[in-house]
């Protein structure tokens, strides 16, 4: 006779003592608490949004900051507002940045057509002067060949992308001992552009790199020219362009003087020369977080007085424009 006794089932007990249910819960609840333990958290917007939003900028500003790291993180658009007249100010400096024709077509885009009053200001360092190489092509040249796809992700998803950036565990251990990391960053990426940075303790091993740098790779004339061109081509459409050499310390302004090329008073009269108004600087006054960048507080500092400067020299000099005309008029004074 066949058997009537079955095969009896597997127990299951509740969905929740399910073991890989519980795993899989451990992982996010790890995740998350890793995510939230990364040191030197930024603020702001999420820098992945950020660069994609920079990056697509165009018909936003009545004045437009252009160079290199120095000039993302030391010049702040609200420090110059209140004593120019440009109502929208926009910081497009991008990290080991140079100034190539393609990188000054982008910035004059961003200028809205129809705002009777335009300025480029051109913040100058040695290492923005520098010839293109195929091992550092600057970031600004990086970002260009975002996708759209790649853009609306970043754009739209930001947060989801830094929240899961990959972090060792003494990133972790730091985000848990915050006194215990060596360093401390508060970064800042704002809506226009300005990167505000505050960090300690002060070092300046950026001298160090920027001697290696500047001992392979020189100031050309070729960007030079590139950059005069563009004052002149500007002044002519009736845009303001202001140059200045960035502040850093008193260390790297001697190495950048002494291994780079660069001129300052040669450039400053090419500058002058193709209409451009040239600001004069002081170099060392403001305090660097690392030998090169400018701390948030210092470059709020900077910023008013590269306003108040800019101000003093439209009271100062005539403009061009004002200056033919009068030459241009009558003699009536007999």
């Amino acid at each position: 006779m066949p058997s009537n006794t079955t095969n009896p089932q597997p127990r299951t007990g509740p969905w929740w003592a399910n073991r890989t249910f519980g795993t899989l819960v451990l992982a996010v609840v790890l995740m998350f608490v890793m995510g939230s333990l990364r040191p030197d958290k930024d603020v702001g917007m999420y820098p992945d949004e950020y660069w994609a939003r920079k990056i697509t900028w165009e018909r936003c500003a009545d004045a437009v900051l252009t160079g290199d790291s120095r000039v993302l993180i030391g010049v702040a658009p609200q420090g110059l507002g209140p004593m120019l007249p440009y109502r929208q100010i926009y910081n497009f400096a991008f990290v080991a940045n140079r100034y190539s024709a393609e990188y000054l077509d982008a910035a004059e885009k961003l200028l809205i057509p129809e705002s009777r009053r335009k300025a480029v200001f051109i913040g100058i360092t040695p290492h923005s002067l520098t010839g293109r190489t195929d091992d550092a092509m600057g970031h600004y040249l990086e970002l260009k060949k975002m996708s759209p796809r790649d853009i609306y992700v970043a754009t739209h998803f930001g947060g989801l992308m830094y929240f899961f950036q990959p972090m060792s565990l003494r990133d972790a251990f730091h985000g848990l001992f915050p006194s215990q990391a060596p360093t401390q960053t508060a970064r800042d990426y704002r809506a226009d552009g300005w990167v505000a940075v505050h960090k300690t303790p002060l070092v300046r091993h950026e001298v160090k790199r920027y001697r290696k740098i500047l001992a392979e790779r020189s100031v050309s004339q070729e960007v030079i020219d590139t950059v005069t061109a563009y004052v002149q081509r500007w002044t002519r459409q009736g845009i303001r362009v202001y140059g200045f050499i960035m502040p850093s310390c008193k260390e790297m302004v001697q190495v950048e003087l002494e291994l780079s090329g660069f001129d300052p008073e040669a450039f400053a009269a090419a500058f002058t020369e193709a209409g451009g108004r040239w600001i004069e600087t002081d170099l060392d006054a403001y305090e660097s977080f690392d030998g090169s960048h400018l701390q948030k507080e210092a470059a709020l500092r900077f910023s008013k007085d590269l306003a108040q400067a800019v101000s003093l020299y439209e009271q100062e000099t005539p403009s061009a424009a004002t200056s033919q005309a009068k030459a241009e008029s009558p003699d009536v004074s007999d």
